[in-house]
């Protein structure tokens, strides 16, 4: 199936961040829900292939492919809430395009993890991770969720909280 611009794309892959990540999700939440570690939004389909928008090591990118974003892995697509403008979502997604990649953020949701609620998180405020950017393009378009912190938000906390709100996985 080819999905459309606005689509979600939740991820589980194989190296070793993904991984980490997974394992991360576990310790904080003390169970195995923790399947996605990545997580992005299809940006527009050209010829038949979809590319998308995510948060990567280099930044903020729009130039991979759909096929390419869970080398090894899976992934799962996910139609967000029917609510949701997906014009201002994407809108919002494509304006980050270029953004920096938040390994201080990333630091701070392993700190936020192994840590109480009550101790502050760290991060710089000009960069991102690829649930964060996700979920404040989810929220541009109209989906309100009522995170503790939205930039500290894992990619399977977002899958569960989008299918508790009405998300879908498209059939074929």
């Amino acid at each position: 199936m080819t999905p459309t611009a606005g689509t979600l794309v939740f991820a589980h892959t194989t190296g070793l961040m993904g991984r980490a990540i997974r394992f991360g999700e576990r310790l904080r939440w003390k169970h195995n829900a923790a399947f996605y570690n990545h997580v992005a939004v299809v940006d527009r389909v050209t010829n038949g292939v979809a590319y998308i928008i995510q948060a990567e090591a280099r930044g903020v990118t729009n130039d991979k492919t759909l096929e390419s974003v869970s080398p090894g892995g899976t992934y799962t697509l996910v139609e967000p809430p029917t609510h949701v403008d997906r014009n201002a979502m994407l809108e919002f997604a494509r304006n980050e395009v270029g953004s920096k990649y938040g390994w201080l953020s990333i630091l701070s949701a392993v700190f936020d993890i192994v840590t109480p609620d009550w101790l502050p998180s760290v991060r710089r405020d000009d960069s991102w991770i690829c649930s964060a950017v996700t979920a404040e393009a989810l929220r541009t378009g109209g989906w309100v969720y009522r995170w503790p912190d939205i930039y500290c938000v894992t990619p399977a906390q977002l899958f569960n909280a989008v299918m508790s709100d009405g998300g879908s996985i498209p059939s074929n």
